[in-house]
């Protein structure tokens, strides 16, 4: 099945992701911060949706309308930045085909099972108890979504496209880890009032 391939071919992966989302949120200990911090992955998150769902993706994940995301990180920071908009975009890996999207997918579905961590740790050192609908999206839908995608995943349909879909997760960990490296910073105070 796809599913447990995908969790032991992209670990590798997915860790060095995770330690480095990690370094950077435990930088973050003021509102200003945080704001940084969510304008920093904005200019991934943002772009990657718009581009996974110019694919017909209903076909393989019948509810993926209710899986969007951007609106939420969008009136996150906009909460701080009432007009900000997106103007520097990260380098996003490449996705050509609809199983290319899958394997993305699989990067962005998987984040929302860590969010309510997220959550508590930002909760924990700034003081904030709003703008934190992104990290707590689905709620406690959260087991439900991912049990359903990952029966999605488990499709006959996508078994004969396995390696492809497990490079595109593989690179889509990889362009997003190295975003946030280049974007490490010990402060991200300074990077709230950019246009990013």
């Amino acid at each position: 099945m796809l599913h447990p391939h995908l969790r032991s071919h992209t670990d590798t992966a997915h860790r060095q992701l995770e330690k480095q989302f990690i370094s950077m949120l435990q930088s973050v200990n003021s509102p200003e911060d945080y704001e940084g911090f969510l304008k920093i992955i904005a200019a991934f998150l943002l772009p990657l949706e718009e581009v996974l769902h110019q694919f017909p993706l209903k076909m393989l994940v019948p509810d993926i309308e209710t899986r969007k995301r951007s609106n939420d990180l969008l009136e996150d920071i906009r909460h701080y930045d009432k007009n900000w908009e997106l103007k520097q975009t990260a380098s996003l890996p490449s996705i050509f085909t609809i199983y290319h999207a899958i394997g993305a997918l699989y990067v962005l579905e998987g984040s929302t099972l860590g969010g309510p961590i997220i959550a508590k740790m930002i909760r924990k050192q700034t003081g904030l108890d709003t703008t934190l609908q992104y990290f707590e999206n689905y709620q406690e839908k959260r087991k439900t979504m991912w049990d359903n995608f990952r029966m999605a995943l488990d499709q006959s349909a996508l078994q004969p496209h396995t390696e492809t879909i497990t490079a595109s997760a593989i690179g889509c960990f990889t362009a997003y880890q190295k975003w946030l490296e280049i974007n490490n910073k010990p402060s991200y105070a300074k990077n709230s009032n950019s246009s990013m």
